[in-house]
């Protein structure tokens, strides 16, 4: 065997080189194809949690080509097998074997594609455990998974009248792109900028994967939500159809208003235009009141003791007041009605009023010609002592009678005639006829002179 060996050692190492090779090529293969063993293999064997779901159909599931089974987006297993039953797709799920207990009976399957060549997914919700877990090959019932939805299938429950108006709008857009892919593609370049700030954008969010995982969660409760509610959707979905339709009625309307369109642009273009005026003039404005707005800063700091000590005030204090203050402006509010009926005409007398102080207080040529309320202090002093006398009886008022030899005639006339107010005419104490009429003799004769104070009071 070894004189062999020696004789042929260039032929050996070949046969080794390429068992070699191969034994490398074989272990890549299996890796790649998710080779697994089952647990009872020593040190390689690893044990799984299986649970199966049925679904409508299986479309595009081809188990060992390392689909996934998903929870909130991580991976937890892969699909093992896919089967036919009772017109059903029995699909059966490996998970990993630290789920055994973690999903429940009220679990929930969706299978979705993660890529547009129908790579497939399961993604699964595993449910409250208030519902208990889900024993080893137990099956999530097909009223709890949904399969994936194809293109043609929702273009099939558009109606006729909506799938003539997206094969227009797709017509449109490609009379509206043709001979213009080289302006699309400049469009698209444009983009580039868009895509490094999402990169960004992302590098963030893979920071922040617990809140991450917390959004999907979030998320698969909204969506079980959204599942509890589809005949409220379905519903919506029906409402936006009668919309769409009362729309469709209305084509010539559309039309109407799309041809003032041009109109309405023009308009705002010229309001644009002006307005460019006011942005070059609103630009110095707002930079020369950045000082003051800085200004304004330590004010509004200063400012904040006087708002936390205020805050006790108005909740303990102007609160408590306005709500306590509200049965009684309930009951007011009669009262304001009539008031309210009322306010007119207190507004004319109000009006006759100021008009009427307005005439006493008015002066027009100042120590020319005083106004009326000029007088009131000579008025008020006068009244003062008009009243300044008065015995046991009362108050004496002054007075100043005014007696001429005529008035002197007429009351010598009026005692004759009637002897009681000859009584009153003596009260009087009039001055005598000789100090008033000098030249007269007899009652009634002589010219009349002038006036004579007559005095007193009584």
């Amino acid at each position: 065997m070894r004189t062999a060996i020696r004789k042929h050692l260039r032929d050996f190492i070949a046969i080794l080189a390429l068992f070699t090779v191969a034994i490398g090529v074989s272990s890549y293969i299996l890796v790649n194809q998710r080779l697994t063993l089952p647990g009872w293999v020593p040190v390689i064997g690893k044990d799984f949690y299986v649970i199966k779901g049925a679904f409508s159909t299986a479309q595009a599931v081809t188990p060992g080509q390392g689909q996934t089974v998903q929870i909130a987006g991580v991976s937890v297993g892969e699909l093992s097998e896919v089967r036919l039953k009772e017109g059903q797709a029995i699909i059966t799920m490996r998970l990993d074997d630290e789920y055994d207990g973690r999903v429940y009976k009220d679990a929930s399957a969706l299978l979705r594609p993660k890529t547009g060549l129908k790579d497939m997914v399961v993604e699964l919700t595993p449910g409250k455990r208030a519902a208990g877990a889900m024993p080893e090959g137990g099956r999530i019932p097909v009223s709890e998974t949904l399969p994936d939805v194809n293109l043609d299938e929702i273009l099939a429950s558009l109606d006729a009248d909506t799938r003539d108006y997206l094969q227009l709008l797709l017509g449109g857009g490609g009379e509206g792109l043709r001979d213009n892919g080289v302006a699309l593609r400049r469009a698209l370049k444009r983009f580039e900028p868009t895509g490094r700030a999402l990169r960004k954008v992302n590098e963030q969010l893979a920071t922040r994967r617990a809140n991450i995982s917390r959004v999907i969660h979030n998320f698969s409760l909204l969506t079980e939500e959204l599942g509890d509610s589809d005949d409220e959707i379905a519903q919506f979905v029906d409402s936006s159809n009668a919309v769409f339709s009362s729309l469709a009625s209305q084509d010539a309307n559309l039309r109407a208003t799309i041809r003032g369109l041009p109109t309405a642009l023009d308009a705002t273009q010229q309001a644009l235009s002006g307005a460019e005026a006011l942005g070059d003039e609103l630009g110095p404005t707002l930079s020369a009141l950045r000082p003051a707005a800085r200004a304004l800063g330590p004010s509004l700091r200063q400012s904040r003791p006087f708002f936390r000590e205020t805050t006790p005030v108005i909740r303990d204090e102007i609160r408590p007041f306005t709500r306590s203050a509200q049965p009684f402006v309930r009951e007011l509010r009669p009262t304001m009605r009539d008031l309210a009926a009322a306010t007119p005409d207190l507004s004319e007398s109000f009006g006759v009023l100021n008009r009427l102080v307005n005439t006493l207080a008015f002066n027009p040529k100042g120590e020319q010609e005083e106004g009326f309320l000029f007088w009131a202090s000579w008025f008020n002093h006068l009244g003062g002592t008009l009243f300044a006398t008065q015995d046991a009886h009362g108050p004496i008022r002054r007075g100043i009678v005014i007696i001429s030899c005529t008035s002197l005639n007429i009351l010598d006339q009026v005692t004759q005639t009637n002897p009681q107010l000859a009584t009153l005419i003596g009260l009087l104490n009039a001055p005598r006829r000789a100090a008033v009429c000098p030249g007269a003799g007899t009652p009634g004769a002589g010219a009349s002179p002038t006036p004579t104070p007559a005095g007193g009071g009584g």
